[in-house]
């Protein structure tokens, strides 16, 4: 498509060999404008890593089991480094930088693979790169770029029709994200479409299943016979208690939300290109080629019928697909529309800069001041009640568990369902803040301290519950614009 004297054209040569340097170091420098940053979810699988080292099972309290986390695989990665005496903190925070850089070059090779062409692979690259969302999860100890990096090797190993392969990446993921199972699904249907030989096809899916077991198998045997069930906690945790059509399309918006802040204008050009394909290209051809937009479409959906509240992590798992597909719609423009290479070029060099700016614009003006602002309210206001709680020992009732728990060491109850569900159901039909004023919680626990989260401090006073400590959290969260106060309570003590 390029003509030879541009391709052959030394900025060419230099740009094509040596490209994904500055994407990577700009990547990488990024991210570490906020590596202080780590949410309370990291400090869970701090715990779990920690109780597994120290031999007290696949526990947030030592030695009550629960399944508390989404992905025991990170879990465990966490615990092998505690267990050859590193810090967890150091471990996860470490092995999500690499996991993210990995991920970048893994959208090079599949970005590759899918157009055809180093100069658009190199700007979907790019695009992957500089996604606000990826800059903002990665170096946070979560297990989330590791999420990224296995959905992208998935669908590599698909482009590859190597299913095998392609399956036990997907058994991967379902260790960390459980959405692994449904792209395991997607990959056998490539399989079953794209292979004419149907024995060979049922073939490549037995062996597929075989592989997908092996892997994941142990872990669910252990699962059912350690906690009585499969699906984590965080699952329910995550999901609106009564479902109807307004949380439904309230998750639509918020998916879709998501995906504009980042990539709205790669979306345009993907919806453009698809356009493009089903006017000029038969159906299995279309197939073939946008197999990789079943996954974002599928994974959207099924978030949205199991009424799960999404955030910017979850999407994640989608967004690097729609960046490299919003440069194939660059690339099927030029070729349905037969346009100029110049006018092809613009538009390979506008969307990489529009995109590039937009994504920088809300990194640096939304999510960087409201990361500044959790880390202050995880040091200053959480930190000092989870070590009041180590000081004086004994149980907790607290929305959030991480730091708290991974602090204090104290045995810990969580309204959210996360380790203790049985606290969760006994909120069945109210808020959490209907939950807490009306001591729902009673019959289940009897906590010695109570952490509260309000909009005011000291709601929860009484003759049982006297107040310790409150502190206002500058920023819970990044659409969170009210103040919220934390408040400790002791039962009994003045």
């Amino acid at each position: 498509m390029w003509p030879e004297e541009i391709i052959r054209s030394r900025w060419m040569y230099f740009t094509l060999r040596f490209g994904t340097v500055p994407i990577i170091l700009l990547f990488y420098i990024t991210a570490s404008l906020h590596f202080s940053y780590t949410p309370d979810d990291t400090y869970i699988y701090l715990q779990y890593a920690r109780n597994i080292s120290d031999g007290n099972g696949f526990s947030f309290n030592a030695g009550e089991p629960t399944y508390g986390v989404t992905g025991p695989l990170w879990a465990l990665l966490i615990a092998a480094g505690a267990a050859g005496g590193l810090d967890p903190y150091v471990v996860a925070k470490t092995l999500d930088l690499l996991f993210g850089g990995l991920a970048v070059i893994v959208a090079l090779r599949l970005s590759l693979e899918i157009l055809k062409d180093p100069l658009y692979a190199l700007s979907a690259c790019a695009l992957v790169a500089t996604d606000a969302w990826l800059l903002r999860w990665t170096g946070t100890g979560l297990e989330t770029t590791l999420g990224v990096l296995l959905v992208l090797l998935t669908l590599f190993y698909v482009y590859k029709t190597d299913y095998g392969v392609a399956s036990l990446s997907a058994a991967l993921l379902t260790l960390v994200r459980p959405e692994g199972g449904l792209l395991f699904l997607l990959v056998q249907a490539d399989n079953l479409i794209n292979t004419r030989n149907w024995r060979l096809a049922f073939r490549v899916t037995l062996k597929s299943c075989a592989v997908y077991l092996v892997v994941i198998a142990p872990w669910l045997v252990f699962a059912l016979l350690t906690f009585g069930k499969i699906i984590p906690n965080t699952m329910g945790a995550k999901t609106f208690t009564v479902y109807s059509l307004d949380s439904f399309l309230y998750v639509l918006r918020s998916e879709v939300s998501i995906i504009l802040a980042s990539q709205a204008l790669a979306l345009f050009l993907l919806l453009v290109g698809v356009v493009g394909a089903l006017r000029r290209v038969p159906l299995r051809g279309v197939w073939i080629e946008v197999f990789p937009l079943t996954w974002p479409l599928a994974l959207l959906l099924f978030y949205s019928i199991l009424n799960i509240q999404v955030v910017s992590r979850y999407i994640l798992l989608i967004s690097p697909v729609l960046a490299i597909f919003g440069v194939w719609g660059v690339k099927k423009s030029t070729e349905f529309w037969k346009l100029r290479w110049q006018t092809s070029l613009g538009l390979l060099v506008g969307l990489v800069v529009i995109s590039g700016i937009q994504n920088q614009v809300l990194y640096y003006l939304k999510i960087v001041p409201h990361l500044d602002g959790f880390v202050r309210g995880m040091e200053e206001c959480l930190r000092p009640m989870a070590y009041e709680l180590r000081k004086a020992g004994g149980s907790v009732l607290t929305p959030d568990i991480g730091l708290v728990g991974y602090v204090s060491r104290a045995k810990v109850y969580d309204t959210a369902g996360i380790i203790s569900p049985e606290v969760k159901q006994s909120f069945q039909g109210l808020s959490y803040d209907e939950g807490m004023e009306q001591k729902a919680y009673r019959d289940v626990v009897q906590p010695d301290f109570i952490i509260d989260r309000f909009q005011q401090p000291g709601r929860l006073e009484s003759e049982e519950f006297r107040e310790v400590m409150n502190c206002q959290f500058p920023s819970l969260g990044l659409m969170i614009d009210r103040k919220v106060f934390y408040t400790l309570y002791i039962r009994g003590k003045s």
